[in-house]
């Protein structure tokens, strides 16, 4: 009898290493994958499409100019900078308006989340459609350069383009803030790019995603997921537009600070 059950119990050992061995083997062949050559930089052959930027901004009104700042320079004259003021209750909507961006407000204190936001900026879009939105959120800062790449692959390839997007440590890191840091890069630098040298699609992250008008005016954002970048990916994927990786496209947030945040982040994560 005890010769039994060592053996049911190694064997549910081992079941249990191979199921683990699948998830262990794909994230070992897309870092893998990462070290290949890259592919050839992205050069443009047709003028820049229109694209509208959408900025959903909560209570963002210490740290949103900084935002504006890194895209307002991108923009050309056929380019839309919209801040989605929502539920805020700060002055997130005047210092946006002072830095140049057009705002629009939001109230609806039963309807909340980022998803709810996007979507009464893309009805607000629907007067003067773009060829792309991109999508940034209110505490990230953009290099110069990023949003012409992803708008000019979204629509070139028609589908979800996203652009690497990585957080930068606090002055005085803890061993947690550093773990957090490589998490979030091998999360959303290493794999993508392994995917990308593999030709598969990546999973959005929620900012620095461009999305071809013609796509996205099809979608309904309206939702309090507390995952909406992994949902929207998802159901992308399935209506056959799964996203593509744009690796020379840099988009960098701040890593939470306070505990609850922080928290709150990993959750998601």
């Amino acid at each position: 009898m005890m010769n039994l059950a060592i053996a049911l119990l190694n064997a549910g050992l081992v079941l249990v290493a191979l199921v683990l061995l699948i998830p262990i083997s794909v994230l070992f062949l897309e870092c893998l994958a990462a070290l290949l050559p890259a592919r050839r930089s992205l050069k443009f052959t047709s003028s820049l499409p229109r694209t509208a930027i959408l900025v959903p901004a909560h209570n963002e009104a210490s740290g949103i100019a900084a935002t504006l700042e890194s895209l307002l320079p991108q923009l050309t004259h056929n380019d839309q900078l919209i801040v989605i003021a929502d539920n805020c209750t700060d002055a997130t909507a005047t210092v946006a308006r002072q830095a140049g961006a057009t705002v629009i407000e939001r109230h609806d204190l039963e309807h909340r989340g980022k998803g709810y936001a996007l979507d009464f900026g893309l009805r607000h879009l629907t007067a003067n459609p773009p060829e792309v939105v991109v999508i940034v959120d209110a505490d990230c800062t953009v290099a110069p350069g990023a949003i012409e790449q992803i708008s000019y692959l979204a629509v070139r390839q028609s589908r979800p383009v996203q652009a690497t997007y990585l957080l930068a440590q606090p002055a005085n890191p803890s061993p947690k803030d550093a773990v957090s840091v490589l998490a979030f890069t091998v999360k959303n630098l290493v794999r993508p790019i392994g995917l990308h040298q593999l030709g598969l699609p990546c999973l959005l992250t929620g900012t620095g995603m461009a999305l071809p008008w013609s796509v996205v005016q099809r979608l309904s954002l309206a939702s309090g997921n507390l995952v909406e970048d992994m949902q929207l990916a998802l159901d992308l994927a399935i209506v056959g537009h799964p996203a593509a990786f744009c690796a020379s496209a840099r988009v960098t947030g701040a890593l939470p600070g306070q505990n609850h945040a922080a928290k709150s982040q990993r959750t998601r994560w």
